[in-house]
């Protein structure tokens, strides 16, 4: 019963279906892992980054004529009825493969299916290649006038040059064709609405890299891994030249339920779409959407994931299942287009293009998935015994932190003209490392203890091999005696002497009310006065279950949460540092009667210019808003039963622009220390 009880819950998983306290100013070393099965080698092709405006690659211009999407047949104003597909390939959908050795030195296999043995990560990719994206693209080459949407991040490029190059030929003639749209904005199946930009906009840059290196035309849409979005992602996306956001429906009903979307709207300088699903009738277009989902469901007998790799393969039957519902379509008097030709059609017409209303941060099925919470809190479905979020994502953020502060020791070597040895190409593997250890499918719907395992091997990885760098580069610079200190705002790099300070004082009267909730743990709070307006919150609690019961209870929950004032969201959108924004609970109309946030720089407010700014690197969980409870919580359901920590947040009385720069200090860009 129970192995059918996973089998239904992998299948159902589909994407598309609908620790210890750190001072804010410093973040010191983690315990590094003894083994780490990834490849952190920097490919020939690349250039390492030699400065402190470089970001990962060479600037001299295109390498192909192909750069740059050509333009199929010009737009037609007399058509109306618009077919598009979008699929959504994730080449880590099971990052790690399916057999894992765990902490203990066994090696598991995925629910224990003895078939599973011996897929591991590469051959997993393998599959995923041969099985579901080449049949797809095969059946395509026969119709050349349908045209389709295909996204992926550029880290499969990489493994279809290296191991499967006929298939990227393949996809190179489709795509320089014009017929099939190749849409790909970061380098790996990264969670990027959960950190800082400066992350992205490296990533960014090793897609186009790579996409050039390639030949490889790269649309100006963005569609992205479990359909992020929101309008700090609108407005980057419009910012490293892409044109095209799509926002997912599931997303957009979350926010504006019952509201049936205009063909196109206009958002921070670009244009946005809300697929799949139908338009706004009195527009004049009639939409249809024949696949949106992930890619790798098709192709394959039954429509199984890449979870059950070692049993299924691709089906004929379905593939030519799906010809025929196209060329039905097609029949019936719809264009099979892009969706770069279909916002082409529309602006051919002259249908206006309305602003977009206020849209939150989230991912493409927050009905079942409770937004991004499942990715930073939330409790996953098949594999939860294993599951454990905040190890994860706050461990991304330490290793991200420590990645940022390598990078900037080594532009100050540049800076001074020091010996660099081998120190840039290491400075480029611990960002390739890190866009892999950001990995969504490391929590969120499915994670199995060898993804888990994978991306936090990856974060203990970095640690070790920052702090290396950091120590060879130290003699290159003739740095002092005393710990190394990186401050990424600035990029100053010194060394100091750490003085011991008196401890903090307690809070006499709290700011704001608190409520704490830990099951079957000893838990508690303490409130620090840092000054008139500035305090902190330092919430602690045991592995160990204590004898009390309590019903009803879960002993895997921690809830803490501030009590607010204010009717409304004001925070930083994910990938957006230089304002907040504020929008009141009545412009929105929420299907669930909540929003979980993800907070990249912990920032929210409560109302009477108090704000709440939760330490990333010690508690990375997603804010959850709800116009009926006067709190914001944070809710982590993933922590095992015996496992200790320590949350920390801040909170300050102050104009929105003063949190917003005490938040990015804390957790944007703070001091980085190096022990």
């Amino acid at each position: 019963m129970r192995t059918y009880l996973l089998i239904a819950l992998l299948l159902f998983a589909a994407c598309g279906d609908d620790t210890s306290s750190t001072p804010a100013s410093d973040v010191t070393d983690a315990q590094v892992s003894d083994t780490l099965a990834v490849d952190t080698s920097v490919d020939e092709s690349d250039t390492a980054p030699q400065g402190e405006d470089d970001v990962l690659y060479d600037d001299e211009g295109p390498l192909c004529e192909w750069s740059i999407p050509p333009a199929r047949s010009g737009p037609d104003p007399s058509i109306s009825q618009f077919a598009m597909s979008l699929f959504h390939y994730n080449i880590e959908y099971v990052i790690g493969g399916l057999e894992t050795v765990d902490e203990s030195g066994e090696t598991v296999v995925l629910g224990g299916f003895e078939d599973a043995a011996g897929w591991d990560n590469d051959r997993v990719e393998d599959w995923i290649v041969t099985e579901t994206l080449l049949p797809i693209l095969e059946m395509y080459k026969k119709h050349p006038g349908w045209g389709v949407t295909i996204e992926l991040q550029a880290y499969m490029v990489e493994i279809m040059a290296e191991r499967h190059p006929e298939g990227l030929a393949l996809m190179r003639e489709l795509a320089q064709s014009g017929q099939v749209e190749l849409v790909s904005f970061h380098y790996a199946a990264q969670l990027f609405l959960a950190f800082p930009k400066e992350d992205m906009e490296r990533s960014i840059a090793r897609t186009k890299a790579i996409f050039e290196d390639h030949c490889l035309p790269l649309s100006g849409v963005v569609f992205n891994q479990e359909g992020q979005a929101g309008e700090g992602r609108q407005r980057m996306l419009v910012e490293e030249g892409y044109e095209i956001g799509v926002y997912p429906k599931n997303l957009w009903g979350y926010v504006r339920d019952g509201e049936t979307p205009w063909p196109y709207y206009s958002s921070e300088g670009g244009t946005l779409i809300v697929g799949p699903g139908e338009v706004d009738p009195e527009s004049g277009v009639t939409v249809a959407w024949d696949f949106f989902d992930d890619g790798e469901l098709r192709a394959i007998e039954g429509g199984m994931n890449p979870y059950f790799a070692y049993t299924f393969e691709a089906s004929e039957a379905r593939v030519a299942e799906f010809e025929a519902e196209l060329q039905a379509r097609e029949d019936s008097g719809f264009s099979l287009v892009t969706i770069k030709d279909y916002v082409d059609h529309l602006e051919a017409k002259g249908v206006e293009k309305k602003p977009a209303p206020p849209l939150l941060d989230g991912t493409w099925q927050p009905p079942s998935t409770d937004s991004i919470h499942r990715w930073l809190g939330g409790r996953s479905q098949a594999f939860h015994d294993d599951e454990e979020d905040n190890r994860v994502r706050a461990g991304n953020a330490r290793a991200r932190a420590r990645v940022a502060a390598t990078q900037r020791i080594l532009d100050k070597a540049v800076a001074d003209g020091a010996d660099l040895g081998d120190a840039p190409d290491r400075v480029h593997a611990l960002w390739k490392a890190l866009f892999h250890a950001q990995v969504s499918d490391a929590s969120g719907v499915n994670p199995w203890l060898g993804e888990l395992l994978y991306c936090v091997r990856l974060n203990d990885w970095i640690t070790d091999e920052s702090a290396s760098i950091a120590a060879s580069l130290r003699q290159a610079l003739g740095l002092g005696e005393g710990l190394v200190r990186v401050d990424l705002e600035t990029g100053e790099v010194d060394t100091f002497s750490p003085v011991p300070e008196g401890g903090l004082v307690e809070a006499e009267t709290p700011p704001v009310q608190v409520s704490l909730r830990a099951d079957k743990r000893a838990a508690s709070g303490v409130w620090y006065e840092l000054s008139p307006t500035h305090w902190q919150y330092v919430m602690s609690f045991e592995g160990a279950l204590t004898a009390d019961g309590c019903d009803p209870c879960d002993g895997r929950r921690i809830e803490v949460g501030f009590a607010r004032t204010a009717d409304e969201i004001a925070y930083s959108p994910g990938l957006i540092e230089d304002e907040v924004r504020t929008y009141g609970f009545d412009e929105f109309s929420f299907q669930n009667g909540e929003v979980y946030l993800p907070l990249p720089n912990g920032l929210i407010g409560l109302g009477d210019d108090l704000w709440v700014i939760k330490h990333v690197r010690t508690q990375h969980i997603a804010a959850r808003v709800a116009p009926a409870d006067e709190v914001i919580a944070f809710i982590d359901a993933t922590p095992q039963v015996l496992t200790e920590g320590t949350w920390v947040f801040d909170v300050v009385k102050a104009s929105a622009d003063e949190a917003l720069a005490l938040a990015n200090r804390i957790n944007t860009t703070p001091v980085v220390v190096f022990n």
